[in-house]
């Protein structure tokens, strides 16, 4: 053991030392502000007396297990301050934990660097994005794939196939889109919308599928019928020339 000043042993290598943990508030890297909690870590059963400080000032006595003291940053000024415990054991020693340094911060360098923090993932968020949209406009530049037709077989493949609250019709879901929280952004093939979707259930497909057909059928119906009226249109200027 090393003695150091006032006669006290200063602690072996990994004997005892002190932990800050933080309780409630801001915390990044060495800079903090909130309530904190020091702590002494080590055999806490050889220990009699935890005199913790901070700054050269003692600012808590515990004399029973757990040994650790509660308090808040601010209490304590705003800036760099370097922390320790010195250990009295049962046996009369004393020893003095390694020093541990922290920056605690006022209010407005909390908000200045946690508005930092948000712009970094606000900024990751955007890149991401951006990333995505080459990636999805890669795989659909040039494609001119004829979307599917009522009717027509499907096959929604790994993914599953969902149903475009836009156009209501059914479409498989691709590689390609964007997974979120609530869904999956994706690309309608039917109507080239993007829209969030989630996977539709078998039935469901089944239903959109023939709700696409009555569609079709109603279309074609109507289409009959222009048709029709035309065609009696181009007959009445016939009979007007005669």
């Amino acid at each position: 053991m090393l003695v150091g000043q006032h006669g006290i042993v200063l602690a072996q290598e990994d004997s005892y030392s002190v932990h800050m943990s933080r309780d409630f508030g801001y915390g990044g890297g060495v800079n903090i502000r909130g309530t904190v909690t020091i702590s002494l870590r080590g055999d806490e059963s050889c220990v009699a007396h935890v005199r913790f400080v901070i700054n050269g000032e003692a600012i808590a006595e515990v004399d029973s297990a757990p040994f650790l003291f509660q308090f808040h940053t601010d209490d304590y000024g705003f800036g760099y301050h370097v922390l320790w415990a010195e250990v009295e054991l049962l046996d009369g020693t004393t020893l003095t934990t390694p020093a541990i340094q922290y920056n605690f911060v006022s209010p407005e360098e909390e908000r200045e660097q946690v508005g930092g923090v948000i712009g970094t993932i606000l900024g990751g968020v955007l890149v991401t994005l951006l990333i995505v949209g080459l990636i999805q406009g890669a795989f659909l530049k040039g494609s001119h794939k004829r979307p599917h037709q009522p009717g027509d077989p499907r096959n929604y493949g790994m993914l599953g196939g969902t149903i475009c609250p836009k156009c209501g019709r059914p479409f498989p879901r691709h590689l390609f889109g964007m997974k979120l929280v609530v869904g999956r952004l994706d690309r309608c093939d039917n109507c080239g919308k993007w829209v969030m979707t989630t996977r539709a259930t078998p039935a469901a497909l089944q239903m959109a599928e023939e709700a696409e057909k009555a569609d079709l059928g109603a279309d074609e119906a109507v289409t009959a019928v222009k048709a029709d009226k035309s065609t009696l249109l181009d007959d009445t200027r016939y009979m007007d020339d005669l």
